[in-house]
């Protein structure tokens, strides 16, 4: 049971990107990210078929790559970079039967990247990975050991220089939109969403501080003992990792115990073992 519903939504990830762009994006003149932009850009300028064109593209970076990732990586990629060409081209048949009209082009920007992007989030979700792009990236950060998002945007900035000299800087703006937002989305599904603060805190008020945390908030929270890099100083860092919706009420609660008190705020996507 647990597979089929595996297996379900990646079908329904894979057919909302699809949906997406067949019925939303292409018909408004708006070009999504990576390789499936590269293969809509194609479409408006010589008239290849999105969904033959981006498939080409995805086989030959699978093949390209094949030569350089791990069987392991290229497994998670492999159905997602084949199914989304092919249900394009199904997909295509249905837009000489059926129609979606939008009156508004933001309405056409959110509606087309929030389907894109909660397509993206379902496959991502299931341990698949989608956008033979990304696969690129992993390539890129393997051969240059750093790893990091900027690879895929490169690509993106090129593309949206394209669209400006193609189709305009008003298709670039909405393109531009439409790419953000997915990629937010995409972010989010495969990082996980920072429901979580982490607070590293050094005051001279420590006891006034860790009562409020763990009495007033209550918050665990763990005291590091640490020594200035410069000044050689010995301090305690009080650490403790609490709820997004706590946010202020934490900062500004120490601010008003030690208004000189020394605050580290950063996003946690995830916690284990929170009592620990």
């Amino acid at each position: 049971m647990k597979k089929s519903i595996h297996y379900m939504n990646l079908f329904l990830g894979c057919l909302l990107i699809a949906v997406s762009l067949i019925f939303i994006l292409l018909p408004n003149g708006i070009i999504t990210f990576g390789f499936a932009g590269v293969s809509s850009l194609i479409y408006f300028n010589i008239g290849m078929n999105p969904a033959i064109s981006l498939f080409i593209i995805n086989v030959i970076m699978l093949l390209f790559c094949s030569f350089f990732l791990k069987k392991e990586t290229l497994k998670h990629y492999l159905a997602p970079s084949l199914l989304i060409p092919i249900l394009m081209y199904g997909v295509e048949y249905l837009t000489k039967y059926y129609s979606i009209y939008l009156p508004e082009m933001m309405l056409v920007v959110i509606v087309g990247s929030a389907l894109s992007g909660y397509g993206y989030s379902l496959i991502y979700k299931e341990g698949f990975s989608a956008g033979t792009v990304f696969m690129l990236e992993e390539l890129i950060g393997k051969w240059a050991k750093f790893h990091s998002k900027i690879y895929t945007w490169i690509i993106d900035i090129f593309l949206l220089i394209f669209i400006i000299f193609f189709l305009g800087y008003q298709t670039m703006l909405y393109s531009l939109l439409v790419i953000i937002i997915t990629k937010y989305m995409i972010t989010k599904a495969r990082f996980g969403i920072n429901d979580s603060k982490m607070f590293l805190v050094i005051t001279s008020k420590e006891n006034e501080v860790k009562h409020y945390i763990m009495h007033d908030l209550k918050y665990e929270l763990t005291v590091l003992d640490v020594k200035g890099g410069f000044t050689k100083k010995k301090n305690k860092i009080l650490l403790s990792v609490i709820s997004t919706s706590d946010y202020y009420k934490l900062k500004e609660g120490i601010k008003l115990i030690d208004n000189k008190a020394f605050i580290a705020i950063t996003d946690t996507y995830d916690v284990v073992n929170r009592n620990f």
